[in-house]
This record gives C-alpha cells, structure tokens and sequence, in this order.
C-alpha cells in the first residue's frame, strides 16, 4: 500500500498499516514499561545494604569465591606476595537512616567482625587494620555508604 496525499498536505495512511507498527512496537512499549516500573520501586532497604556490601567486596581484584550465607560472607584474598587468605566476614548490623537533612542521601551503616584464617582482625582506635584493598573500597568493620536515588544502588566509596 502507498501513502496517498491529500489535497491539505497531509498524508493519508491506511489504518491497517498502523495496526501492523503497533502491533510491531507493542513488545518494546512493555519492555520500557516494565523497566521503568522496576527503577521507581527499588527503596534502600538493609537487605540490599547487605547484598551490596557482599558485592563490594566481591568487586575488588584480589577478592575471589565470595559465598554469602545469611550474615557470613566468606572467600578468599590473594596477597600482593602470592599467599592466600581465607576471610569470614559476620555482618552484625545494617542500619538505613534517612537523611539527616531535606535532599540529602539516605545513609547506610553496616557493623561487622571480620576474621583473616580464623584469627579476629579488631580495629586499632579508628584504624581498621584491614588490608589496603577493601579499604579502597570503601569497605571496612564499621563503613557507610550512601544511597544515589537516581540509580536506585548504594555507593560505597
């Protein structure tokens, strides 16, 4: 079928070739529909603080074979000198606190206990004593991250 011209300037096209660009385009509109739906109803909660904090540490170079059970993550850290340590991570809270003043981002506080080859790994004061890798990443016994609305994802560092 052709476009016809009127005698306005407009173009006359069939309804039936719609129909066909609808009907094409259809499983597209859902797509975005759906997508969209899904970016709007993600909410900080501490249950994505804690899994964003197991993939933080999941992120790092070093890290390898991150397994998450409940509040115990483990996995291994290749060391700069070749040697291999098992870490356990316990996380003992994650707390969402909203934002202390109007357009400022949600926080997130995670607590935990980490052990290097079964041996406690306490902060020194303020200093963490972790290897300089996680902290890098923003990871550490007692970090924070902040929540960025707009990716609907906690940020770490």
């Amino acid at each position: 079928m052709r476009r016809q011209r009127r005698g306005d300037g407009s173009v006359r096209v069939p309804a039936a070739r719609i129909a066909g660009w609808a009907a094409r385009l259809a499983p597209l509109w859902i797509v975005v529909a759906l997508a969209a739906g899904c970016a709007a109803a993600v909410e900080p909660t501490e249950d994505n603080l804690r899994a964003s904090f197991a993939a933080q540490i999941d992120s790092i170079e070093s890290v390898s074979g991150v397994e998450h059970t409940g509040d115990t993550l483990t996995f291994t850290e290749m060391q700069a000198d070749e040697t291999q340590v098992q870490w356990r991570v316990v996380i003992a809270s994650a707390m969402v606190e909203p934002p202390a003043v109007e357009g400022a981002p949600t926080q997130g506080n995670i607590v935990s206990s980490w052990y290097a080859d079964g041996e406690l790994i306490e902060p020194l004061g303020s200093m963490s004593r972790l290897p300089d890798a996680f902290l890098n990443a923003g990871i550490a016994q007692d970090c924070w991250a902040l929540w960025d609305a707009d990716a609907g994802r906690w940020g770490w560092t």
